[in-house]
């Protein structure tokens, strides 16, 4: 059995999804025979492969922009083109939704070619092979096109939160039609499962919750015992992070007791990491010390968190699909801070931290800082809370071995309809 994985970039470290893909990969390994990654992005260093796994990198040329601007003509004589449009007007009226209609439908179609090509090259029957896709976007769904040609091929896809939830941005095209195609579509989270069976409950049959999960450790982090409040936080600096109300609830904290000293380090970078530095400068007084050390490796981040004593974790996000950083804190016992959006609600509870308000105030984020420094004891059980729900829920060797077996099981019969694209 092969089993063909769509990635962003992996195996190449182009974006950070090695993480996931590559702890998946032993368990995968024990279920197919052959592994093909096919990555968007061919960029960055590839990452080393075992035997039985391999990349194909003619998916990435195929679908430059260039490629479906130049070859996607097609997209404006399909029905789906055209039933699109008229479902979302007059939103599409925009240049901007027809322009991510058509990049999204060329794209699709570009990829329904490159699988049914695939399939002749490598001479393999579709009845041999399952496709599975980490993103819920138009490759999944140009896979899904290839069964008019191919009814017995399999397509899987994993989604997160920006590929799930359509009120973030611009609403993603032809989702139900990219649904229909589907033999499985997974969520990371509850609430991302919960939205697909709200929002499109006539494939109620496909959906299900595979969580992700993060390796352990092998060891705790501790509490400081030297009367310092020690924060830390982890997300890119981008603006859905919220990491300039982190500083002011974090510098209304010192004001109100300057007697407290705080230490608090963030990793992670992005555009407006620079202007973060500045503000935290003019913003903390003399009892407080912040950190930006910058874009982290999991190892590194995993061995600040063991070798140093973390009092607790912030996230403070305004929107989140499953928090990669929430589980690696929690897989050391370290208690959590949270906003009580998207898959937060189902990481962070009162066994194991604190929820604020979806939009908290830097008075609310002070108020829970005082909390955890006030009571050592409780800190500890939730300490313990951490640990236990990443054992229960988000340990890595437990759902990648459930999730190989998953997909195994998929290649088995699977009652079809006639799709057209």
């Amino acid at each position: 059995m092969i089993l063909v994985i769509f990635t962003a970039s992996y195996p190449f470290d182009f974006i950070e999804e090695q993480n996931f893909l590559g702890g998946e990969m032993e368990f995968l390994l024990k279920e197919f025979e052959r592994i093909v990654y096919v990555p968007r992005n061919a960029r960055g260093n590839l990452l080393p492969l075992p035997e039985r796994v391999e990349v194909d990198t003619s998916l990435s040329d195929l679908l430059s922009i260039y490629q479906r601007v130049v070859r996607g003509f097609r997209v404006l004589l399909s029905m789906a083109f055209y039933q699109d449009f008229k479902d979302r007007f007059p939103r599409s009226l925009s240049f901007r939704y027809f322009r991510r209609l058509y990049l999204y439908l060329s794209g699709a179609y570009l990829t329904r070619d490159w699988t049914l090509r695939w399939l002749q090259r490598e001479k393999v029957s579709e009845k041999e092979v399952l496709f599975y896709a980490f993103w819920f976007d138009e490759i999944p769904a140009g896979v899904g096109m290839a069964k008019e040609n191919c009814p017995d091929i399999r397509i899987v896809s994993r989604a997160h939160g920006y590929d799930i939830y359509e009120e973030r941005s611009m609403p993603w095209p032809c989702r139900r039609e990219a649904i229909a195609f589907m033999d499985s579509l997974l969520a990371d989270s509850e609430k991302g499962d919960r939205y697909f069976h709200d929002r499109y409950p006539e494939f109620k049959g496909k959906y299900g919750v595979s969580l992700m999960g993060v390796p352990d450790p092998g060891a705790l982090s501790r509490p400081s015992e030297d009367g310092v409040l020690r924060i830390v936080s982890c997300s890119t600096t981008a603006s859905v992070k919220r990491i300039e109300l982190l500083i002011e609830g974090i510098a209304l904290a010192a004001g109100i007791r300057t007697t407290l000293n705080i230490e608090w380090v963030h990793f992670g970078d992005g555009p407006n990491r620079r202007i973060y530095i500045d503000k935290m400068t003019n913003a903390f007084a003399a009892n407080v010390r912040g950190c930006f050390p910058g874009y982290t490796t999991r190892d590194d981040l995993i061995r600040f968190y063991l070798e140093n004593p973390v009092d607790i974790f912030v996230n403070v996000s305004s929107s989140e699909g499953t928090s990669v950083a929430i589980m690696e804190a929690i897989s050391c016992g370290i208690p959590v801070i949270a906003t009580s959006v998207g898959g937060n609600v189902e990481i962070v509870n009162d066994k194991n931290g604190f929820l604020l308000p979806p939009d908290p105030t830097p008075n609310d984020i002070a108020e829970v800082l005082f909390k955890v420094f006030d009571h050592p004891n409780e800190m500890r059980q939730k300490r313990i809370g951490s640990r236990q729900i990443w054992s229960e829920k988000y340990n890595e060797t437990v759902n990648s071995k459930e999730f190989a077996k998953l997909l195994s099981d998929l290649r088995s019969y699977i009652p079809q309809q006639s799709y057209k694209s």
